[in-house]
């Protein structure tokens, strides 16, 4: 059984015991279009379903009638996880439950963008792809890896719905975050309307997107304020630098820089935090 079958069986397992789960991780990676080779299932819970998800796995078919076994969790109440078994080569099969994520909104919300789509010849529910692009913005470079190809396939998804009509011009620049759906949507002339990427900025809160679209939104622009601040000197630069140049696309890549360090040390901060609140727990009142 490939891993694909496999996580689709292990989906249908879990919901026929009343779990709700999106997948994310790596096999939603591989969902969205970027091979990987992951052995490992992970999913975000529905919270309604933490307290009871140990009485439920032990009912469902993936205990084949005995309890699963509970590794150790780095993050006490937020995630959990249970070895399913062990592959021939000796590697071992886990199953993983975020009841809630650091970087993710909560789970109501996530629900009601997830995408179904065939996964392992079954329907299967995944985290959006913006959304796992934001669960990828961790201290590990590899997941910075992933993030640059996921971009792509994002902007590559927003070019085609926007040249099919579905998608309002505005909302697909909004969404603009490679230097690859630059070149698709510049090359298509969907740029040319100040007035149009001047709405697209204003639903954007991402400084990569804004120093995508500034030039091109012409100096009085409004630009919403970014989740990670640009620095003034550059915005200011973004707004009477050629669109499209060379300078352009390197100012771009300085926002992109500036957001992943801030990404990676507000990531890696909350990490310590929790190893801090570990090592150091509270006393116990008397």
């Amino acid at each position: 059984m490939n891993a694909a079958h496999r996580l689709a069986e292990i989906v249908i397992a879990l919901e026929q015991v009343g779990l709700t789960v999106l997948v994310m991780g790596g096999h939603a990676v591989r969902y969205y279009g970027l091979d990987r080779n992951t052995i490992d299932y992970d999913l975000h819970l529905s919270p309604a379903e933490w307290d009871d998800l140990v009485l439920r796995l032990n009912r469902s078919s993936l205990a084949g009638g005995q309890a699963l076994s509970e590794g150790t969790s780095w993050r006490p109440g937020s995630f959990r996880r249970f070895l399913l078994g062990r592959f021939p080569d000796g590697r071992d099969e886990w199953l993983e439950f975020w009841r809630n994520n650091h970087l993710l909104p909560p789970f109501a919300e996530l629900y009601g963008r997830r995408e179904q789509g065939s996964y392992g010849e079954r329907i299967i529910s995944f985290l959006s792809l913006p959304d796992l692009i934001r669960s990828k913005e961790t201290e590990r470079d590899a997941d910075w890896e992933d993030i640059s190809c996921l971009e792509e396939f994002l902007d590559n998804r927003l070019f085609n719905q926007t040249t099919e009509g579905i998608l309002p011009v505005p909302q697909a620049l909004s969404g603009v975050r490679s230097r690859r759906g630059l070149e698709s949507f510049f090359q298509a002339g969907f740029f040319k309307d100040a007035a149009l990427v001047g709405q697209g900025l204003l639903q954007t809160r991402l400084s990569i997107t804004q120093a995508i679209l500034l030039p091109f939104a012409g100096p009085e622009a409004i630009a919403p304020d970014t989740t990670v601040p640009m620095e003034p000197v550059v915005v200011n630069r973004l707004r009477t630098v050629a669109p499209a140049s060379s300078l352009h696309l390197a100012l771009i890549e300085v926002v992109r820089r500036q957001y992943k360090l801030a990404m990676q040390k507000a990531d890696a901060a909350d990490k310590q935090a929790i190893r801090a609140a570990q090592a150091n727990p509270p006393a116990n009142n008397p």
